[in-house]
């Protein structure tokens, strides 16, 4: 019987250090993992070092960097749709939608999560601001989303002092201009929790007594021009508020294997089997469209639930 679900989340970078990195995945046996900078002919090699089924991003042009998700093949989470997202403006984000197997290895819930797998633009706010507000078409009522990514952005609160930065294109990168002055780039996080979405760090941080959660997952590698050093999160993982109650644990993995590893650290959630299970068999209100074509089950998703195009 399953205890827990375990959720990983890491941008490897640019698929450099994959066996290694991989064998790190492996050993943390998670149910699900979401992976940035997957590289066009690395899914297949990655799925068979996990012993995972791989789900890529639809490729874009501008970079070769994909987004995937991976979905162990025994565990509780089971894939039941995948939806190509290619009207992104730059890293089209993975998705897909999953379903909870109960206990008898067979029966699936009626409710599925839209998972989400994200690498926002590095170099344009305003892309970055329209991939977040993509993610807030999965926040409607009744609907269930984890989206998982590196935002290339920051916290709402966070404090930067970009005087400190000789790299002025990376402080153009990262901020946005708004009434003759340069602002630090919070609004993806805005956006999402203007649409109801719980930051799981901050959950575990304010509700779960682990204020390590917040800890930063990027700047390990030195660039000239900016500060040395780890500073901030822009890994991040939201969650739809009424599957926040079922996760019991959140950490930014950190040592110094996985420093070497990759410029990110991985991200760890674990959400409690029976509460995920609850929330999942839970009857929900929702719209769906009278088209007895697309008929949904009165407890599940329409089939657009996952892709956003309601």
């Amino acid at each position: 019987m399953n205890e827990s679900i375990t959720v990983l989340n890491w941008n490897l970078e640019k698929g450099i250090n994959l066996e290694a990195g991989a064998r790190w995945v492996q050993e943390q046996r998670p149910d699900i993992f979401f992976q940035q900078e997957v590289q066009p002919d690395q899914l297949a090699r990655v799925s068979e070092l996990l012993d995972m089924d791989g789900h890529i991003a639809v490729p874009r042009p501008g970079s070769s960097n994909d987004n995937a998700i991976f979905v162990r093949r025994d565990g509780p989470l089971v894939c039941t749709e995948e939806y190509p997202q290619a009207w992104a403006p730059w890293h089209a984000p993975a998705n897909i939608a999953v379903r909870l197997r109960d206990a008898d290895g067979g029966t699936l819930s009626p409710r599925q999560i839209s998972a989400v797998s994200m690498h926002t633009c590095y170099w344009s706010p305003e892309h970055r601001l329209t991939e977040s507000r993509w993610c807030t078409t999965l926040a409607k009522p009744g609907w269930l989303a984890m989206i998982f990514g590196d935002w290339n952005s920051y916290r709402v609160g966070t404090d930067i002092r970009w005087d400190d930065y000789t790299d002025h294109a990376f402080v153009a990168n990262r901020t946005h201009e708004y009434d003759g002055r340069r602002h630090t780039d919070v609004r993806p996080d805005r956006e999402l929790l203007a649409a109801g979405y719980v930051e799981m760090a901050r959950h575990a941080a304010e509700h779960l007594d682990q204020p390590e959660a917040l800890a930063p997952s990027s700047g390990y590698r030195d660039h000239p021009g900016r500060p040395k050093g780890p500073r901030y999160c822009i890994d991040r993982g939201y969650l739809s508020a009424e599957l926040a109650p079922a996760l019991t644990s959140f950490t930014v993995c950190d040592s110094p294997e996985l420093r070497r590893l990759s410029d990110h650290l991985p991200l760890r959630a674990e959400f409690d089997f029976a509460q995920m299970r609850t929330i999942l068999h839970r009857p929900a209100a929702m719209y769906q469209p009278h088209d007895n074509r697309h008929a949904a089950s009165a407890h599940g998703h329409h089939p657009a639930a996952a892709g956003g195009t309601a």
